[in-house]
């Protein structure tokens, strides 16, 4: 098996540690797990005066979220057009609005708390690989626009790399993930939470007015509100893991000449689609491209899947000079119908978060604030979208797939 570096998001992080020093015996809010989601949902509350502990079981970062290729785009992996016809023009476009907010919202806590983290706004591109694919571009451009969301098909060759057409769509963005979630974990100890790393729990058990949480090689906690904001639902029912199905996709870093390329994020027609993003670095400019994706029960070897990449990006990039650093691969769990699921289930007490479906940078925030509301008894505009018993019928489900 090829070895896999995972220490691209490490790189320049002024890492703090979180020790379990002291853990308090009770708790308004407490999060088990230190990712993206976790840490952003920590924040939140921290800020609003919640009483929060969170939890992590190994060292805030690691898991899925160093998998990331740092995309913040409102762009997800059901297409605008299937979009519309399984939920309507009107939820279709609170679906997506969702993550463009999130976006804007991102961008102002960076903003207003004076992160660096190499935020930058940038267009996303949706880019045919032949004519057949090309012909599809204008009517998803027209889904995206029906849907309040800026889309233009265009003809022209700016993307150097390609002959075919694509969408090119303004207002989406990148970062560096690690540096946003370090920055953000200081300020939510600082506005008043408790983060303790190495620190596993074991069991929940909702007792209707709280939820007592087992701590190895501690004991319980009692937490009014319980948040599951590990990748997969911790301790979920049956019920809970039916509604998803967990892939694992594969990325590659490069080095390239400076200016050869539009700097931006990208995505394919394909399905399973490639995607890549371009970054101005000191001295050369940086792409990340994943793709490959499978169902991770299929055991694929993974030198095999890496050399399907690579074969692609030799492809697309002919004639351009690649010097390949690093590569490694994640996992994503897709949801059945492409959504999210952000809610109860079978407690009251007990909060989950999962099936980001590729969005994690953008589904943290919403999650994070859609709880944040919910425990303050405020009105959210996209609760309902993502509660976790909604209901599609059989045939709707036709067009997802």
């Amino acid at each position: 098996m090829l070895n896999e570096d995972h220490e691209i998001w490490q790189e320049g992080v002024e890492r703090t540690s979180y020790p379990r020093n002291f853990l308090p015996g009770e708790t308004e809010v407490l999060i088990i797990g230190g990712g993206v989601t976790g840490i952003v949902s920590a924040y939140l509350l921290a800020k609003e005066k919640k009483r929060v502990v969170l939890l992590e079981k190994n060292i805030i970062g690691s898991g899925q979220t160093e998998c990331t290729t740092g995309f913040l785009t409102g762009v997800i992996d059901t297409d605008p057009i299937k979009l519309i016809k399984v939920f309507g023009v009107e939820q279709a476009r609170l679906i997506l609005d969702s993550h463009f907010q999130a976006i804007n919202e991102v961008e102002k806590i960076i903003n207003s708390e004076n992160i660096k983290c190499e935020f930058e706004r940038c267009a996303n591109y949706i880019y045919a690989n032949n004519h057949r694919e090309e012909k599809e571009l204008p009517a998803l451009a027209r889904a995206y626009n029906k849907l309040g969301v800026k889309a233009e098909y265009k003809k022209e060759n700016k993307l150097k790399f390609n002959e075919f057409g694509y969408i090119e769509m303004p207002n989406h963005a990148k970062f560096q993930v690690m540096k946003y979630i370090s920055a953000l974990a200081k300020l939510a100890v600082k506005y008043g939470a408790i983060i303790a790393e190495n620190t596993e729990v074991l069991k929940l058990e909702d007792n209707g007015d709280f939820v007592n949480v087992q701590i190895k090689d501690m004991g319980l906690i009692k937490a009014k509100k319980v948040i599951s904001a590990t990748y997969t639902p911790f301790q979920g029912s049956k019920k809970i893991s039916r509604l998803c199905n967990m892939y694992r996709e594969y990325v590659l870093e490069y080095k390239l000449p400076i200016g050869q390329l539009t700097l931006g994020t990208y995505e394919d027609m394909r399905t399973p689609y490639n995607y890549f993003r371009l970054d101005q670095r000191a001295g050369f400019d940086r792409l990340i491209i994943g793709g490959a994706d499978h169902l991770d029960i299929i055991k694929m070897d993974p030198e095999i899947s890496f050399q399907v990449m690579k074969n692609y990006v030799s492809k697309l990039f002919s004639g351009y000079k690649l010097e390949e650093v690093r590569h490694w691969s994640g996992l994503m769990l897709e949801t059945n119908d492409g959504l999210a699921y952000i809610g109860e289930a079978e407690s009251k007490n007990i909060f989950y978060i999962f099936g980001f479906s590729g969005n994690g940078m953008t589904y943290s925030y919403v999650a994070g604030k859609i709880l944040l509301d919910h425990i303050f008894l405020r009105k959210n505009p996209y609760s309902e979208i993502y509660r976790i018993d909604r209901k599609i019928s059989w045939w709707k489900k036709l067009y997802l797939k």
